[in-house]
């Protein structure tokens, strides 16, 4: 049974066309890229803009933001991590970290010094991509493009890497596997090395897409959609509507927080993230919708790099 009805989720900022992304800046405007190649401002009572129109054939995935309050997105056109300046100028801030060429960037996260972890969903772009959701293949992975400008591949063999989230400590980054409906822990290590990919919650409803932490470290994620199974009859859509949200507690359990079947209010929610007063407020991005999504709860969002 969910913890939050659908009747308390609100629908936020409509006018914004399929968004995978969703970042909210210190004063509480919500950002995020449509798939028509236009990155979306909503401010905080809900009045929607066109920040930038990117340039062509840009497809706009998840996006963050650094203390420039510059966006940087994963572009799955242009297959490479881009910064959107404040003035509308786009640059490459990675497209090949360690040989690996970011074919599928997914979710970009900073940690506390800004270091920039990636997800590189796999080695297939993105018109080539949809056989994985029928037969999962262990192609992705996660990257970190260092502050002094070096980068490193920080683990491989990861079923289509979603989304990423640090924890409060920053002693681990994790990773949603979409096609193993599961979540990555990867342990930090102090002398700035990576530990082996571990599984922290496992055996999801539904395919996890985006995700972030409470102060207390716990999860929240994102579930937009079922894929179809291989043998099943056919059906329209590859991806069937799930619109259902997990809160995961430290021991790694999971409960449904908001499960909205009839995409009254979430229309494949694809990522997350915290804002509004006292970062009460989570978000969503919805990518087959026309809106931003948003509940309000009684506890707090860990502040991202660009909100401390």
């Amino acid at each position: 049974m969910a913890t939050f009805p659908v009747s308390a989720v609100e629908v936020f900022g409509r006018g914004v066309l399929k968004s995978e992304g969703v970042v909210v800046d210190k004063d509480n405007n919500v950002y995020g890229g449509g798939r028509n190649g236009v990155m979306y401002k909503v401010t905080p009572d809900g009045r929607v803009s066109e920040l930038a129109t990117l340039p062509a054939g840009s497809i706009p995935n998840g996006v963050a933001m650094d203390r420039n309050g510059d966006l940087v997105y994963c572009d799955l056109g242009k297959e490479a991590v881009v910064r959107l300046t404040r003035d509308g100028k786009t640059s490459i801030v990675a497209d090949q970290v360690g040989g690996l060429h970011l074919s599928l960037p997914n979710f970009a996260t900073y940690d506390a010094e800004g270091n920039l972890y990636v997800s590189n969903s796999s080695t297939s772009n993105i018109n080539h991509i949809l056989p994985e959701l029928l037969k999962p293949s262990p192609k992705g992975a996660l990257v970190v493009v260092r502050r002094n400008g070096k980068s490193e591949i920080v683990a491989t063999g990861i079923y289509l890497a979603n989304g990423t989230a640090i924890d409060p400590r920053e002693e681990a980054v994790y990773v949603l596997e979409s096609t193993r409906y599961d979540c990555l822990r990867i342990q930090i290590k102090k002398d700035g090395t990576f530990g082996k990919p571990e599984i922290y919650s496992k055996d999801f409803p539904a395919i996890p897409d985006g995700m972030a932490f409470d102060l207390d470290g716990n999860l929240f994620v994102t579930l937009p959609g079922k894929a179809k199974k291989e043998g099943e009859p056919p059906h329209d859509k590859i991806l069937l509507p799930a619109n259902q949200i997990l809160q995961i507690d430290k021991s790694g359990k999971w409960t449904m927080m908001i499960d909205d079947p009839a995409s009254e209010r979430l229309d494949h929610p694809t990522n997350c993230a915290f804002g509004g007063p006292g970062l009460q407020d989570l978000y969503f991005a919805n990518l087959e919708g026309e809106h931003f999504s948003r509940v309000h709860t009684n506890f707090r969002g860990h502040p991202l790099y660009h909100q401390r």
